[in-house]
């Protein structure tokens, strides 16, 4: 089934001439911008659950897995002094330290300098160095406010001229700390950030063409009437506010709240969608936010009007079940809201433990940040890095190498994390284990069906995936041992090593397994990720004989041989297992049958479709990789290569020379 992008509703939104109405305000959502065309779509939510069982990030036509922190460049740069040469360095520590997309803030002044006077300097730099670096990007738009307030060296200064601010019923501006609150209900101020928050959009278009840029944060923790830290008013009473107040006939603040904000965010939505450089949105709310539109974005997404992808929390906890939580939380999960937690501490001592809590939720994650900039030691429970304040150095501590480490982990499954819903969220295929990061435990838990037992000394978090009907991938962050049952069937091959961009398996070494009470265990290495992959019943298979590369291949009159590997179907079989548990293997050639043992000088023959002992086999995984493949006759036992390079039987002799790799057609 084709995935939704919910493309259709975009369009039909976008040239929809009419107005919207949100509570008792009309939103007109068209304005003058070009119509937006699909080539332009960098990325955007699934919200149809027909392809996957959860809502995914799609970039490019392929689930994201989102791993972000925050890099406060503008902060470090423009308010404490810090220089280029000194902050790309820290892109490379995101990048080494395995994160997937870093958020980064444009401040509005940053765009647009003076009126009419635009400067993508800093967006350029953004993108040269998160591409020198293999890193997907966030802008963060800050634009005529965050947090509550509007700050003067964030916008060009007419904005601070021009535009309304928010007031008290005495018409005395809401301040805190010298910084006012611009008023959201002002139509120019509104008219003037989307026509610059447009130019942006413009340059993206033509200056990113490796979709670097992935997400757009819509303003940040913006309050309608509140300064965060500072004073809260029900409303404004600018003349803007109160005519909107007056003729939509509100009664109560909150919704008027509400309404005041979506409006905004949307209108801004829609400059971003409508653009040739579409990709996701969002929108973060902190915790004493003044309002939390989104059950009313959920409203118009139903509608087809939403521009504002999805709302998310900055919760600032260490609570685990908190964290955990999140991926179900009645505000946050409602709908079709994508659940992604925006920022949380970067540098507490169990921010990797937090981190996983989230993930194990379905939960998207977002550490703040990579330095704090506004410690004035260098270190807090903000920072995932330490820096000197005077020399600006920037050093890791102890939590780092834990975020890394998780990281490396989780990044080689990563399209199992984008697009599977974890088993504890009402998934099937995903699993998380260890939670707390418990120092010794046991516990065994349902992967796809198949209970699987994970064990640990050494507080390891891990993860399983089936991925297949025959394909499971496991991880861990530290030393554990899985454990899967026999009765899921003969395994194939386990092999170490991740999944790759394309999600295709990069093959690191064969792994060697055990087989405990006819179950098979597997040690896995700190930060290891392995493969199992079991034989599929009706599937077909080349059989190479792993010591001398060769392949089981079939000639005329019976003949069964190894030959170089080749394209032709005479070195194709189809292994298929009966009720009783045993296997025949059959040529894919046509009017040729079942590999068959024969007492004449330990022979092996294909037969012409008789199914007797001599035609079945019972599979045998062997611990360092492949297969030994045991005929049912008595008397006669594994499959094997002859010094002369024929292909016999013998009776029981268990080396080299009598292991098979199946490979998959």
């Amino acid at each position: 089934m084709t995935s939704n992008r919910d493309l259709w509703s975009r369009r039909r939104f976008l040239t929809t001439t009419g107005a919207v109405t949100l509570g008792g305000a009309a939103l007109n959502l068209v304005g003058g911008l070009p119509q937006a065309h699909a080539a332009g779509v960098v990325s955007y939510v699934d919200t149809s659950k027909s392809t996957y069982d959860k809502l995914v990030l799609m970039v490019d036509d392929k689930p994201f897995y989102h791993s972000g922190v925050q890099f406060r460049y503008e902060k470090h740069k423009y308010t404490f002094g810090w220089t280029d040469a000194q902050l790309k360095p820290v892109l490379g520590m995101i990048r080494d330290d395995g994160f997937t997309v870093v958020n980064i803030p444009i401040w509005w002044s940053k765009v647009e300098t003076s009126k009419d006077v635009f400067d993508f300097t800093d967006i350029d730099r953004y993108l040269a160095w998160c591409g020198e670096y293999g890193l997907k990007l966030e802008l963060l738009w800050f634009g005529h406010e965050s947090t509550g307030s509007s700050m003067a060296p964030r916008m060009p200064a007419y904005v601070m001229n021009d535009y309304q601010f928010v007031v008290r019923s005495d018409g005395t501006r809401l301040v805190l700390n010298g910084n006012p609150l611009l008023d959201k209900t002002d139509p120019n101020l509104l008219a003037r950030e989307k026509f610059v928050l447009g130019r942006l959009m413009t340059h993206l278009a033509s200056a990113d063409t490796a979709h670097t840029v992935v997400g757009i944060q819509v303003l940040n923790e913006p309050n309608v009437s509140k300064q965060q830290g500072g004073s809260s008013i029900d409303r404004s009473y600018s003349t803007y506010s109160t005519d909107r107040w007056n003729s939509g006939g509100y009664t109560d603040a909150t919704k008027f709240r509400k309404d005041v904000l979506l409006n905004y965010l949307t209108q801004l939505g829609q400059v971003i969608k409508q653009s040739d450089y579409s990709v996701y949105t969002r929108t973060n709310i902190a915790g004493s936010g003044d309002t939390v539109p989104v059950a009313e974005n959920e409203v118009l997404r139903a509608q087809g009007t939403s521009t504002i992808d999805f709302f998310g929390k900055d919760p600032y906890t260490t609570g685990l079940d908190t964290l955990y939580n999140y991926g179900r939380d009645a505000v946050w999960a409602q709908g079709k809201n994508f659940p992604m937690i925006m920022e949380n501490f970067g540098g507490t001592p169990a921010a990797d433990v937090e981190k996983f809590n989230g993930i194990a939720g379905n939960t998207a994650f977002n550490l703040y940040a990579a330095l704090d900039p506004d410690s004035s030691t260098g270190s807090s429970n903000h920072g995932l890095y330490d820096f000197n304040p005077t020399t600006k150095v920037v050093t890791r501590k102890a939590v780092s190498d834990k975020v890394a480490r998780l990281n490396h982990v989780l990044n080689k499954i990563h399209r199992d994390l984008a697009s599977k819903l974890p088993v504890e969220r009402g998934g099937t295929n995903l699993q998380t284990f260890n939670r707390s990061a418990t120092a010794s435990t046991t516990t065994t838990k349902p992967v796809g069906g198949v209970d699987i037992t994970f064990t640990t000394s050494s507080g390891a978090q891990a993860l399983a995936v089936r991925r297949g009907a025959a394909e499971f991938a496991l991880t861990t962050t530290t030393q554990a041992t899985f454990t899967l049952p026999g009765t899921t069937g003969v395994v194939r091959s386990v092999e170490a090593g991740r999944y790759d961009a394309n999600d295709n398996w990069v093959k690191a070494g064969t792994k060697t397994y055990s087989t405990v009470s006819g179950n098979t265990a597997i040690d896995l290495a700190a930060g290891e990720c392995v493969r199992v992959l079991y034989l599929v019943s009706g599937a077909t298979y080349k059989l190479r004989h792993s010591s001398s590369g060769q392949y089981l291949d079939t000639d005329l009159n019976g003949a069964v041989l190894l030959a170089a590997k080749s394209t032709y179907d005479d070195q194709d079989w189809i292994v298929a297992q009966d009720s009783s548990g045993s296997w025949t293997i059959k040529n894919a050639r046509t009017g040729r049958n079942y590999l068959e043992t024969v007492s004449s000088n330990n022979g092996v023959i294909w037969n012409s479709g008789t199914i007797s002992a001599s035609s079945l086999w019972t599979l045998e995984g062997v611990a360092t990789g492949g297969l030994r493949v045991n005929n049912n006759q008595t008397g006669r036992a594994y499959l094997y290569r002859t010094s002369a390079g024929e292909v016999k039987w013998n009776t029981g002799t268990q080396d080299t020379s009598t292991v098979w790799v199946f490979e998959a057609k």
